[in-house]
């Protein structure tokens, strides 16, 4: 089953479905799909994330990878948790400024073992311009 949020929460943020994030809280991966807009064909890769209010995944990848170079002209995304048939469709954007200081804490404790193992290497990693912090939102909403 495919859900979509869509409420914007006071943060200025679209938390996406809640039964997704709550699927997440006994998962360490997600399937991220991305979709080329020109082709409309879609990769399906397993990610490590990170959950953070009011409902929003995070996301670290590299820079230069296949899903990422789709973002930036489609920002689509598919979730799914495995092996629950939970999933929802989302947007994505890159995470840049006051945002990743802000995610800096949440980063470090999830993403350690690639590189961000403490804020000031997470921003060296997003500077160097080899990786992407990425928050995956709901759609917005009709209207």
């Amino acid at each position: 089953m495919i859900r979509t949020g869509g409420a914007v929460h006071p943060c200025g943020m679209r938390p996406l479905p809640a039964e997704l994030v709550e699927a997440l809280e006994h998962s360490d991966e997600v399937l991220v799909t991305s979709r080329d807009p020109e082709s409309g064909r879609r990769g399906t890769v397993p990610m490590w994330f990170a959950v953070a209010p009011p409902g929003v995944v995070y996301l670290l990848t590299h820079a230069f990878s296949r899903k990422a170079e789709r973002w930036r002209h489609d920002p689509w995304v598919r979730l799914a948790v495995p092996g629950t048939g939970v999933a929802a469709e989302g947007v994505v954007r890159f995470v840049d400024g006051e945002e990743v200081d802000r995610v800096a804490p949440l980063a470090v404790e999830r993403w350690d073992m690639a590189g961000a193992a403490t804020p000031e290497a997470l921003h060296r990693l997003l500077d160097a311009g080899t990786h992407a912090l990425l928050c995956v939102e709901a759609p917005p909403g009709p209207g």
